[in-house]
């Protein structure tokens, strides 16, 4: 009878044991999941932060551009982003690095869901419209939504033109929804100020209520 008592008490405290091994092998794993996702999120910032603060735009040069498009899937923003930047920004140790060079970001629909694939596009050689010189680098899955506002100097804008404006925004702001696996949505986003490195510029591009410079609200 006393061995029997003994060996269930052994089973329930084997039992509590391997409940708390689990629970704290699922926070462990929670922790380094969001610990990877803070890491991404970093690297895309700093990627945003480089290209968009080497923002070149001249107007005497019809291949430098600054072109910010609004697009919408589902009352979700899926904007998308084509500039070229004076940053030398590799993705990888074996792309070739550029002086001047037009770089995009852009949404591609994932087969079979309702989330996108942000995709960062680099052209190392804008004297060629070849698809060799476009180097395309995944940034980040299972997007929800990505949206891209400008700001002028007066108003806030969801596009922007640098054909018609002949300028670059002042600021610009990013914002980013990630779904994780269980449906929980993360966000983020990043407000840059664009150094004005262009000749005689003329702002202007806005035509939406003012939101403030510099705004960093959620």
């Amino acid at each position: 009878m006393e061995v029997l008592v003994a060996f269930g008490i052994l089973s329930v405290i084997l039992g509590l044991l391997f409940i708390s091994i689990h629970q704290t092998e699922r926070t462990v794993n929670s922790v380094e999941a969001g610990s990877h996702f803070e890491k991404k999120m970093e690297i895309i910032r700093y990627l945003l932060r480089e290209e968009l603060l080497g923002a070149y735009l001249n107007q005497n040069d019809p291949l430098t551009v600054f072109i910010g498009l609004p697009n919408k899937y589902r009352n979700r923003e899926t904007d998308s982003l084509i500039f070229t930047t004076l940053a030398q920004t590799r993705l990888s140790q074996t792309a070739p690095v550029s002086h001047l060079e037009g770089v995009q970001y852009l949404l591609f629909k994932k087969t079979g869901t309702s989330l996108f694939t942000l995709v960062h596009e680099q052209n190392t050689n804008l004297l060629s419209y070849g698809t060799q010189a476009v180097t395309p680098e995944t940034l980040l899955t299972r997007v929800w939504s990505f949206r891209i506002r400008y700001f002028d100097g007066m108003l806030w804008t969801d596009r922007w033109n640098s054909v018609q404006s002949h300028a670059l925004p002042l600021l610009a702001r990013i914002d980013i929804v990630v779904k994780d696996e269980k449906g929980k949505k993360e966000k983020f986003f990043e407000e840059i100020q664009i150094p004005q490195s262009t000749l005689n510029q003329n702002q202007g591009g806005g035509n939406e209520i003012p939101e403030g410079a510099g705004s960093t609200e959620n």
